[in-house]
This record gives structure tokens, sequence and C-alpha cells, in this order.
């Protein structure tokens, strides 16, 4: 160290300083083993002149970098004011100008498509008053079209374009940088000391790895001498890297020609020394230049204290503030930006951010006005979000957005641009709302995400919404499952709406219609609705919007058969797809609505109207954008007429208001063909009507009424009862809770009935302590209110799975003991077996017989196999198979049912392959179970369950044997039950055991276990599992039939994957 401080001192007896010489932009960047340090110049733009550039107002440049910067000023300024009739060109639209490869020769165009180019940077610089990343992105492709044709004047132009947006920008741009420069390759006449000097200062602002030594080396190849510019930005780079040899090297050649040594050399020196943790060599540094006269200025004092904050000396960034305000000396917003980013960068903020919230001081203080935006954007996009959010509440004016929903929005969108992790965006997220910056972040993230097709960023997102008790709606989903169906990967898709499923928001007609269902195979629907109602939805939810999608796309054969095997339809939104698709095939159409007809007038209770179908069609037809010409209007009638379809009066007095007077007269002369006055009004009447009733609004509809209602001073009794059912069915538990206070404020009583409903949407959302509150006060405000029997069993499932036994357990007794048993037990059969399943799970067998005997006592149960399978669960889940085989004895002595058989046997089999002294045990219990199976179902029955068990417990050869004993008594129908079970469970491997084991014997019929696989794989879109099925097939000489073969090839087209056979 002694050594160096003399080399300086030396070198500086020989060096001039002018006192009023100050060094270039206070330091810009740091940089430390990927930390790097960027300060934000203090700017002001010029109110008289609003074309005026900014100038740099944090220090004064010395002559040299002064000269330089207004050099590089006129390049930008030069051509502000030039013709503004051709200032615009197609640069930004055309894509030909991007990729141009000649330049334009025509004397009527006037200029190049470089010029073209400046002229548009130029006044966007004008107008915007900066440049971004896009505009110099679209300069260069022009520039790599016509390289050839670049001057050295258009080069150094875009140069200080880049160099203008290099140092405004808060996103990474070394790509830039470096494609920018790539130009010079092959064109050495283009490179001059100024274009090296402008290369460096953008590598230095834009993190570009750089070697001076390399730039050096440049340069004497080219003949080129470095000048006090070039060398003072080797002097930075080397101090912001904490490179002490390079610095010295940069010395002794600024020592060989004789350039002076400003402030600016020995702050990067003071850097250096901070970046290598060494206060030792800052004091010395700070020491020589006393020893030289050398008084330390802000600029110095801003290096001090960057220096310490890197080598995590806090207590010395505190005294350097300290010793600044003694003298009176502030630093400017910039350079404590810069201090401040230090801190983060070098991490150093605090475990609190305290260091971070000293600084935030020093800058409140200070001259000039505080702005944080870049710093946290620099942050943000530096992976330090945590203290960018901490800084953000600081920043001024924050909260005082008129519009909370765009609150902070500009730094939600760069966290997720930044690809910040899911789990730390939701957090910050959450930290805005809990701050009050913005009560809707997380829906701000989801919009960007879903923008940015991040899709496990929108799934945590969403969840998180659900969390906090946001409504989650429909149209959130509808991107994912857009990205999902572009794959072309139907378990992807059926995937998401599992996962909708799970977190309690249930694709509705809308969603599966449009969203889902076209991204499906449909050729067979039957097999999709298998695959619909696999992850989870319901039949009644499926079969609607699969028809209306098999209507849209006219597979009316598909449609005619669906009909027949589904029942649940809904012809209220079905009709209207039917009218569009009309004009395809007329008959057909009229035919499957009068199926459908037949259908809904089947569900209609004694006495009620039937809809008016027919008129509804034919408005719907009219409506269609094929519309309803006057010529078919006599056929339509005609045919609507000899399937018995009429048209109510209400129907017609609608068509002629909606129709024209030609189409009017035609309907008047064919009427009586179809009228019939004993049809009801036809089913969308109210669309009609200007003003609904409340009982047909929508929930959007009823909540903008109560306002109404209240604004008015009105009774809001029926629009809050109607509100509070329609979203306790929906399962909106905050909206519930929020009526519910509502409610009693405006001293409106709520039924029994109503409480109920609240009761089981807290059941159904897992709120259990609510449930039971709900429930107690039901019970003292309506003693004798009889609640559904199915509400309390959940209620108890829920605490059971919440393992408070003793709870559900009182609860069940208390409620069996006062209240009505109900009158229906198969309506709750699926409650009480959900009750005793959650108990089994707990692998607790004691607490489950008590609840089973509970049941039973009380009379809610009939015992059959299903009810006592929980029995047989719970001993299966502790691993007592000895229990489980003596409970499966005496429920067939007591009960005469034998529940889970083939479970029980999958386990002793397991048991008895893994050796040791459980193996005769296993083989005792096997046998026990054996027998008992013989009494109760027949030998026969006994060797169809061993088998399944074998293929199961996925013991092939086992499984052989048996077929082999078995011989000729294989019974199909139990076999062909069995295999569509494993289909309908996605179970492959028990049947490909049985594949196995069917190879060599002519007693089983291979080909109702390859279709029972076709129909998994189907359900899954495996197209290569079903192209490995066909190549099995061709190996065991099995000839598919022609329904096969289109199934199969439908699977093989949805996968794009090649059809090795003739479709028949």
């Amino acid at each position: 160290m002694a050594n160096h401080v003399k080399f300086l001192r030396s070198l500086w007896a020989k060096s001039r300083f002018s006192k009023d010489a100050t060094a270039y932009h206070s330091f810009p960047f740091l940089r430390m083993d990927k930390i790097r340090l960027m300060s934000v110049p203090e700017r002001r733009f010029s109110r008289g002149n609003r074309h005026s550039l900014p100038p740099y107002s944090s220090c004064q440049v010395n002559k040299i970098f002064t000269s330089r910067l207004e050099h590089r000023s006129s390049f930008i300024m030069k051509d502000l004011y030039s013709s503004r009739a051709r200032f615009m060109s197609n640069f930004e639209q055309s894509p030909s100008n991007e990729a141009s490869d000649t330049h334009s020769n025509t004397a009527e165009e006037g200029m190049t498509s470089i010029q073209n180019t400046f002229e548009t940077l130029t006044m966007k610089l004008e107008r915007l008053g900066s440049i971004n990343a896009k505009d110099i992105l679209r300069a260069v492709k022009v520039f790599e079209g016509c390289v050839e044709n670049v001057t050295t004047k258009d080069y150094e132009k875009l140069l200080h374009m880049t160099l203008r947006m290099v140092e405004e920008e808060y996103r990474s741009c070394g790509s830039h940088v470096q494609r920018v420069w790539k130009l010079t390759e092959g064109r050495e006449d283009l490179v001059n000391l100024a274009h090296i000097e402008l290369y460096l200062r953008m590598c230095f602002l834009a993190e570009v790895p750089v070697n001076p030594w390399n730039v050096l080396s440049q340069l004497k190849a080219l003949n080129l001498e470095p000048n006090r510019a070039v060398l003072d930005l080797f002097m930075l780079l080397y101090g912001w890297r904490g490179d002490i040899a390079g610095a010295t090297n940069t010395l002794a050649i600024m020592k060989e020609r004789d350039i002076p040594i400003t402030e600016t050399t020995f702050s990067s020196l003071i850097v250096a020394h901070g970046v290598n943790k060494d206060p030792h060599g800052i004091q010395s540094v700070l020491d020589t230049m006393r020893s030289v006269q050398m008084t330390p200025t802000r600029i110095t004092y801003e290096a001090l204290m960057t220096a310490y904050a890197i080598s995590g000396s806090i207590a010395e960034v505190k005294r350097v503030a300290g010793q600044l305000k003694k003298e009176k000396i502030s630093l400017s917003q910039s350079q404590l930006s810069s201090v401040l980013l230090s801190l983060i960068k070098s991490g150093q903020a605090g475990a609190g951010f305290e260091n971070l919230d000293y600084i935030v001081e020093l800058m409140e203080d200070a001259e000039g006005k505080m702005d944080l935006s870049r710093l946290v954007l620099q942050c943000i996009h530096s992976d330090y979000v945590r203290e960018a959010i901490h800084l953000l509440p600081r920043q001024p004016l924050i909260r005082q957005n008129n519009h909370l929903y765009s609150n902070a929005m500009v730094y939600i969108r760069e966290m997720v641009h930044a690809r910040v992790e899911p789990e730390l965006l939701v957090e910050m997220c959450n930290d805005l709302r809990r701050q009050e910056i913005n009560q809707y972040s997380l829906e701000v993230a989801l919009e960007c995400a879903l923008g940015e097709h991040r899709e496990n960023l929108a799934w945590a997102l969403i969840q998180a919404l659900k969390m906090v008790g946001n409504p989650v709606r429909q149209h959130y989903f509808w991107p994912l499952l857009h990205y999902s169906a572009l794959t072309n990967d139907s378990s992807k898709l059926l995937g998401c709406v599992k996962e909708m499923v799970n977190l309690g928001v249930t694709p509705d007609l809308e969603t599966l219609r449009d969203h889902v269902i076209p991204g499906l195979i449909i050729n067979h629907p039957l097999l999709t609705l298998d695959m619909l109602r696999g992850v989870g939805l319901k039949t009644s939810q499926a079969t609607t919007p699969l028809l209306i999608v098999l209507i849209r796309n006219k597979m009316l054969d598909q449609c005619f058969e669906f009909v027949k095997e589904v029942k649940p339809l809904s012809l209220r939104d079905i009709i209207a797809p039917l009218a569009s698709t009309w004009a395809a095939n007329p008959r057909r159409v009229i035919s499957l609505l009068a199926i459908l007809r037949e259908m809904n007038r089947a569900t209609l209770s004694e006495g009620e109207l039937e809809p008016d179908w027919g008129g509804q069609f034919v408005l719907d037809l009219l409506n269609s954008r094929a519309g309803l010409g006057v010529s078919q209007i006599q056929p339509l009638f005609e045919e609507l007429h000899k399937h018995k379809i009429g048209i109510s009066e209400s129907g017609v007095d609608i068509l002629m208001t909606r129709a024209n007077k030609v189409i009017q007269q035609a309907i008047r002369d064919n009427l009586k063909i179809v009228y019939d006055p004993s049809l009801g009004n036809p089913p969308k009447e109210e669309e009609y009507n200007l003003l609904p009733h409340p009982n047909k609004m929508s929930v959007e509809e009823l909540e903008c009424h109560l306002v109404e209602l209240r604004a008015k001073g009105l009774n809001t009794r029926g629009t809050l009862r109607r509100l509070l059912i329609m979203h306790a069915s929906n399962n909106n538990i905050q909206r519930v809770l929020s009526l519910f206070k509502e409610a009693e404020a405006d001293e409106v009583n709520l039924s029994g009935g109503m409480m109920s409903s609240i009761m089981a949407t807290l059941v159904e959302s897992g709120k259990a302590d609510s449930a039971i509150a709900v429930f107690n006060e039901l019970q003292t405000k309506y003693p004798s209110f009889n609640v559904d029997c199915y509400k309390v069993i959940d209620l108890c499932t829920l605490l059971v799975r919440e393992k408070r036994m003793e709870d559900a357990v009182n609860l069940l007794n208390k409620y069996l003991k006062d209240s009505l048993k109900p009158r229906s037990k198969k309506s709750i059969k699926r409650n009480c077996w959900n009750l005793l399943m959650a108990a089994a799970e707990n692998q607790d067998h004691k607490n489950t017989k008590t609840i089973f005997e509970i049941l039973h006592a009380n009379k809610v149960i009939d015992i059959d196999t299903v009810i006592t399978g929980p029995l047989i669960k719970a001993r299966l889940s502790s691993e007592d198979l000895a229990g489980a085989v003596k409970e499966a004895i005496d429920l067939y002595e007591q009960y005469k049912c034998l529940p889970m058989r083939i479970e029980i046997l999958v386990q002793l089999i397991l048991q008895s392959k893994q050796g040791g002294t459980s193996t005769k045990e296993s083989e005792e219990l096997l046998q026990s179970m054996l027998d008992t199976i013989v009494i109760a179902r027949g030998s026969v029955q006994a060797r169809h369950d061993l088998l399944f068990a074998c293929l199961e417990a996925g013991q092939p050869s086992d499984a052989k044997k048996v077929l082999q004993n078995m011989g000729r008594n294989v019974d199909m129908q139990l076999v062909e039950r069995q295999c569509d079970r494993y289909a309908k469970t996605e179970k492959d491997e028990p049947l490909l055991h049985f594949l196995s084991a069917c190879r060599g014997t002519n007693t089983v019929d291979r080909y109702r276990i390859y279709k029972a696989l076709l129909n998994l794989y189907y359900k899954q879109n495996a197209g290569e599992k079903g192209l490995s099925l066909w190549t099995i097939m061709q190996e065991d000489e099995v000839t598919p039939a022609p329904p096969f073969l289109s199934t199969l090839a439908s699977l093989l087209a949805g996968s794009n994957i090649k059809i090795p056979f003739r479709v028949p």
C-alpha cells in the first residue's frame, strides 16, 4: 500500500490540476461479482423550449468530457427542426424497412432508409423525450441490411442515440450495445477514437463485459492513441470492478502521456478498494488526495459513501453523511440514489431494511424532487424485489391515484416481466394490498401474467385470489384454457378444468361451450363425456355444452346418438345453436328439436304449461345471421306441424313485433298450420322485455337493483333475500357474509331456509366454525325448523376431515335425536358414505364403527355392500389385514354383505409375496377370505375375484394360473364389466397384465380387453399408447371391428400421429 501511495504522489507531482474541473457525471455503475450500482442522473427540462435536451446537473463535466457531451448532443439535435412533411417513414410498421437490403436511389424519395430511420428516432426524441430499446433494435436491423453503405457520420449518430437509450433504460440492454458494435466487423473505417469512447461509456452503463486492454490493443491496431476521456473511462471500469492492478497500469499510461489526474481518478480508486472490502485502502487514497492539497468535493464523498456501503461498513457511511452535514455539503438526488442502490446490490439493506430507510431520509432532506421510480424498477430487474417493494411506499404520491386499480401498476407489470418467482410475486402483491397501495394488485398481476403467457404464475395468482377471498371469475381461466388448447394436448386442457374444479370454480356453460370442449376430440361424444366427468364435472354440467358443440360442427349423426344416451339437457340453451344450423339440414334439425322437446316434456310437473319451443325456435332463427326468408316460412311451419311442434299466442305476438312487414304477412298466411293456444310463453320471453322481474335477474343485475332501491329509500327485503340465495348457491362466501350483515343492518329477518342455505355454502367452502355458528343460531331462532339431513351430515364430514371427531359424533347424535328422520334414505346414501370414508381415511376404525352404528340405529342408512365398505377401508388404511378379514367375515355373518373383496385379496397377495414369517399368515388369511367369498357368492365369483386381485397386484403369472384352473368357466360378462371399470377409473396396468395372462389361452375374448384399453387411452388422449396398442394387436393377430378402427383413428389424428391403417 505504501508503494502504491508513493506512486500516486509521484504521478501527482507531474500532473496539472484545475480546481474547478470535476469528474465525469458521478459514478453511474459499480461492478462487483455480478453486483452493479447505477446512479440516476438528475435531469431538468426547460419549460421555455420543449425541444431542448435535459442537461446533466449532478456535477459539472471537465473540459474534455464537456466537449464530448456537447458533440454528442449536437448529433442528436441536428435534425430536430428538419422538414416535418416527411419525418415519419414506414420504419415501425413495414418489415421491408426493418430488413432493407439496398438504399433508395429514387430522386422523388429524397432520403435513404438510414435517413428515414434517423428522422423517426429524432422525432421520437423530440416528442417523447426518450428512445427505447425497441427503437434502437429497429435501427440496427436497418443498418444490418445496408451495412456497406453506412458512413462514419451515420454510425456515430447511431452510437449517440444508443447511448441516450442506455442512460435511460432500466432493463438489461447489453445485447443491443453488442449488436450495435458488431456493425464494425469488417468495417475498420467506422472505428475512431470518438466511437471507442462512446462504446466504452455504453459498456460501462449497460454492464457489457469488456476488457480495457483489449480495447487498447484495438486502438494500437488502428494506429490510434487513447486520449484522456478513454483513459478516464478505463479507470472507472477498473474501479467499479475492483481491479487495482488494472487501475495502476492505467495510471502508468496517464503518466507516460502527461495526462493530469482529476478527482474522478481518486474516486475510482476509492471505489475499487470498497469493492475489495479494504477500508484501509480507502483511507490511504483519501490521505493521498489531501497530501497534494486536493479538497474533496461531493464527488469524493459520494464515492466514499458508496465504497463503505459496498464493503459493509454502514457506520462509516453514516459518519461520512454526518461529516457532509457538518461541512454543509449536500449530495444530489442522483448521487444519493447511487448510494442507495449500492446498499441494495451489496446486500447491506439491513434485516428490516433500516439502512435503506436511513438513505431515503437523507434524500427527503436533500435538495430537488425525490423520485425513486427508476431505482425501484432497476431493483426489480436486478432480482431485488423485496427491497423494491419496501421502497415503494416512500415514493411520493404513490397512494394518491384516484384509480386504485392502476396504483403501482407499472411496478407489478415489471415484476411479471422480470420473471419473478410466483411465490415471491404473490407475497409482494399481498404486501401492496396490506400497505393499501393497491387492493387489486393480484388482479393486476394476473392480467399481466396472462398477457405474457406465464401460465404457472397465473395459476399461483388465481390460487392467491381464492385464498384472500377475492372473487375468481370464469373469464380469468379463458386464456389458460386457450393456451392449453393450442398445444393439441387434451390431457393438458382437461388438467386446467380439473384445477378449476379443485379451486371451487366449476366451469359454466359458456366456458365449456367456447373454451373447453372445442379443444377436445368429439367424434365419440359419450367418451368425451366420460373425459369431462373424469375431471370432476357432473353429467348435467357437461351434456348441454357438449351437444351445443356437436350442433355447431353440424355433427348431426353424433347428436342423435348422444341424445338417446343422456338425459339432463337444457333445451333453452340448445335451441339457438339449433336454429343457426337449420339451413344446413332443415329436416334433421327439426327432428332433433322434436326429440329434445319430448325429453323436456317428461320433466314437466302436473298442470305445468309446456313452454313454446316452436315459437322460440322461429324467433332464434329470425335473429340468426342467415335470417328467415319469406319462401322458407311455409316449409318450416309444415315441418314443425309434422313433428307436432306448435307456436303459442305469445310467440306469435313477439314474432310480429320483431319481423318486417313482408315476413309478418307470410306468418299470418301460414299461422293456422302451427298455431297452438294451449302452449305457454317462449322460454326466453324475458329477453324481449325491457324490465325483467327480480326473480329473473342475474347476480350483477340484482346488485345494481339493490343499489338503486337503497338510493330511492325503497324496500330492499326481497332483493336482499334473492341475492343471498343466489350467492349461497354460487358458493360466494365473502358476499354471503357481507349480505348477511347488510340484512341485519336493514332489519331483514332471514328465514330458516335461507340460513340453512348459508350453512351449506359455508360447509362446501370448508369453514366449519362459521357453519356451526350459523347452525346453532338457526336452532335458537327457529327451533322447530328441520334442517335437511344431508346438510348436517356434510357438516359432520367436514369436522371429521379436520380431525374433530368428537364434535362430529356429538353433533350427529344431537341432530338425529331431535330432528325428523329423512324420508328417502337413497337420497342421502352418498353423503353418509362420504362421512364414513372420511372417518376411515383417518385410520380410525373405532370412530368409523361408532358413526356407522349411529346412522344404522337411527334408520338413516340401509345396510349394503357400499355403505359397509368404509369399515373395511378403515382396517386397510391402518394395514390391519387380519382385522380386515375378520371384519369382512363379521359383516357377512351379521348383514349378509361382503364389501371390498378384491381390495382385501390384493393386499393379502402383496403381503404374501414379501416373504418372511408373515407369508404363512397371509396365505392362511387369503384362504379364509376365499372360503368366505365361496360361501357368500359361490366358487365361480371367488375365482374371478382372485383373478382380478392378481391383475391389480401386478402378478400376471399368478393370474394366468388362475385362468388355467378356471378352464372354460370364465364368465365373460363379469370380465367385461371389470374391464369397463378399469377403463372408467383409468387403470391400464391391470388390463395390460390381463393381456399377458391371456396369451396362450382361448378362454377369454381378448378383443374386449383391447376395446377397454382403447376407451381408456381415448379419455387420456394418449395417442402414443393407442399406436402401441395397435402394434400389439397386430402381433397378436387380433382383427379389430370398424367402430374400433374409427375410434383409434380419431385418437391418433387428435395427437398428430400418422394413421397406419385405412379408416373404414
